[in-house]
């Protein structure tokens, strides 16, 4: 099973592959379904490369959700949060279209929207029906708070599908 992300690609204003990595799935619960993937995993990116990843993480995604978490744990990152396009699995590929607007929750708590330029920059461009504008901007006002007070499925719960992907890769 593989994650696909594409991103806006402003020479040509469209939307590309620009990173896609092998996951693991682990399993599914009330939050939604939970792929893993290990420190080292390789990365395609847009260019062709290929770079490790850099940390064991887990991904939650959620059915007709616009966001997609990796969750981290590191000394520096809980989770990032990606608002997106509803994932879509399309045989053993989970697809989704970053739309550039991001959360984060850092390992001392501290939380917030990041990348707001960059999201702004897709939307003045004409790439986006103003209903994609209006999700993206409504989705992330609405997690950031359930981001910062650690509310399901943004508090630990992401640890013990950690520690699952540890176990089956170990």
């Amino acid at each position: 099973m593989r994650i696909s992300k594409r991103k806006w690609a402003p020479a040509t204003s469209t939307f590309d592959e620009a990173f896609s990595w092998q996951v693991v799935p682990l399993g599914a619960d009330r939050h939604g379904t939970w792929l893993g993937s290990r420190r080292g995993n390789p990365v395609r990116q847009r260019d062709g490369r290929i770079e490790q990843q850099p940390h064991d993480a887990v991904w939650l995604v959620v059915e007709g959700a616009w966001w997609l978490t990796a969750f981290w744990f590191t000394a520096e990152t809980d989770l990032t949060i990606d608002v997106c396009t509803p994932p879509v699995l399309d045989e053993s590929t989970w697809s989704f279209t970053d739309l550039e607007l991001d959360l984060f929750r850092a390992a001392d708590g501290r939380a917030g929207i990041v990348d707001q330029d960059e999201f702004d920059l897709i939307a003045a461009s004409g790439t986006l029906s103003q209903h994609e504008i209006e999700t993206a901007e409504t989705t992330a006002r609405v997690l950031l708070p359930l981001v910062e007070q650690r509310s399901e499925p943004f508090d630990d719960t992401a640890l013990a599908w950690l520690r699952m992907l540890r176990e089956l890769e170990a």
